[in-house]
C-alpha cells in the first residue's frame, strides 16, 4: 500500500472527528489551509477539501478563504458546532438497535456502538432521557424485541416531545377505575428504572404530570405548536422524588423520612448516594445498623424500596411510610399463612 492511500485510509475513519478537529483549527484563528490540515491531521488533501465544503455547503459554516493569510477563516463568530438535530425516526432507530445489542457484549464493535449512541443522544438535547452513562448495564440488559406498535408510539411521541406539539391520548392511572381522556404539552421523554415516561404540561388539570408511557392509548399528534419553557430541567422535576413519583398535586409537601436498616442492607445501603438529600447516621460502630434521613415530595417508591429489603430494614417516619410499609408485609405474611394451613 503506498504511503498516500495509507493516510486516506487513516482519514475515512472518523469523519465527525476530523471535521471536529478542522472547526477547531478554524475558530481559533489560525488560518490553516488544506494542505497543512492535512498534515496535521495525516490524511489526503483532497478528503480535506471535501470535508471544507461539507462544512460550508452543508452545516451552513461562514467559512472564506482569506489570500492574504492563505487560509481558512470564519467571516463571522461561530458560537456552537451545527451538530445535525435528531428526529423521531432517529429515536425509534436507536431504541430498535439497542434491543439487538445483546450478542455484541465484548465485541469489537461496543466502542464505536457506545460512541455512536451517545453522540445521537446528545443532539437530543434536553428533550430524551436515556440513561446510557452506564453503557456496560446497556450492553448486558436482556434483549426485549420491540413491537410494531412500540415503535409507532415511540415515533409519535418523540415527534411530540422534539417538536413541541401537543398530545391527546387515553391513560389509565394508577390507583382509576378506567381510562381518561388527557391533553398533554410534552416537554421531556425518559426512560428510569427500565420504564419510559412523558413529562409535561397537563392542559386540563393546569399542572405539570408524568405519564407511564406503557399505559397510554389512542395517541393522537396534534397540529398545534407551544413554547416548551426554557427552565423546565428534568433534575428539578425529580428533586424530591425517590424513582418516578414526584408528589405531583400535593401542593409541594416535603416529607421528613427515617428507615433503620441492620444487617447486610446497612452496608449496602451505606455505600451508596441514593438521593441529594441523604444523610446517613451510625447506629452501631461495627456499621451493622443505620439510620438513613431522606426529605421526599413522595412515599410511593420509597416504600417498594423499603419491602425490598425484607426484615432487614424498618420505615420509622413519617407514620403514614411506617403504616404503608407494616400493612404491605401484613397482607403479604397472611397469604403465606394460607397457604401453609
Amino acid at each position: 500500500m503506498s504511503e498516500d492511500s495509507s493516510v486516506q485510509a487513516k482519514g475515512t475513519r472518523r469523519p465527525l472527528e476530523r471535521i471536529l478537529r478542522i472547526h477547531g483549527l478554524i475558530a481559533g484563528g489560525r488560518f490553516p489551509n488544506c494542505s497543512g490540515i492535512a498534515r496535521e491531521l495525516e490524511v489526503h488533501r483532497k478528503t480535506i477539501q471535501r470535508d471544507l465544503n461539507f462544512m460550508r455547503d452543508e452545516l451552513d459554516l461562514p467559512l472564506a478563504y482569506s489570500k492574504s493569510h492563505h487560509g481558512y477563516h470564519y467571516t463571522r463568530a461561530v458560537a456552537e458546532f451545527p451538530f445535525v438535530q435528531a428526529n423521531a425516526e432517529d429515536l425509534v432507530g436507536l431504541l430498535l438497535a439497542r434491543s439487538a445489542l445483546g450478542p455484541m457484549r465484548g465485541s469489537a464493535l461496543e466502542s464505536s456502538l457506545r460512541a455512536g449512541f451517545q453522540r445521537l443522544l446528545a443532539t437530543m438535547g434536553d428533550r430524551v432521557t436515556i440513561p446510557w452513562s452506564e453503557l456496560d448495564e446497556a450492553f448486558s440488559a436482556k434483549v426485549r424485541g420491540m413491537t410494531e406498535r412500540d415503535a409507532f408510539l415511540f415515533e409519535r411521541l418523540a415527534k411530540a416531545v422534539l417538536e413541541s406539539r401537543g398530545l391527546h391520548f387515553e391513560c389509565r392511572m394508577l390507583g382509576e377505575d378506567r381510562p381518561a381522556k388527557r391533553r398533554l404539552q410534552p416537554y421531556h421523554l425518559a426512560e428510569i428504572d427500565g420504564g419510559w415516561y412523558l413529562i409535561g404540561h397537563d392542559l386540563d388539570r393546569g399542572a405539570r404530570r408524568t405519564f407511564a408511557v406503557q399505559r397510554m392509548r389512542a395517541v393522537h399528534l396534534t397540529g398545534r405548536r407551544f413554547l416548551r419553557p426554557p427552565d423546565f430541567r428534568l433534575e428539578d422535576h425529580f428533586a424530591g422524588s425517590f424513582g418516578v413519583w414526584s408528589g405531583e398535586g400535593r401542593g409541594g409537601a416535603v416529607y421528613e423520612v427515617a428507615i433503620r436498616f441492620r444487617g447486610f442492607a446497612a452496608r449496602v445501603v451505606a455505600e451508596r448516594r441514593w438521593h441529594p438529600s441523604q444523610e446517613i447516621l451510625p447506629l452501631s460502630p461495627d456499621g451493622e445498623s443505620i439510620e438513613l434521613r431522606l426529605r421526599l415530595s413522595a412515599l410511593e417508591d420509597v416504600a417498594r424500596w423499603i419491602l425490598g429489603f425484607g426484615s432487614q430494614a424498618e420505615a420509622l417516619a413519617p407514620a403514614e411510610l411506617r403504616e404503608t410499609v407494616a400493612r404491605e408485609l401484613r397482607a403479604a405474611a397472611l397469604h403465606y399463612e394460607t397457604e401453609s394451613s
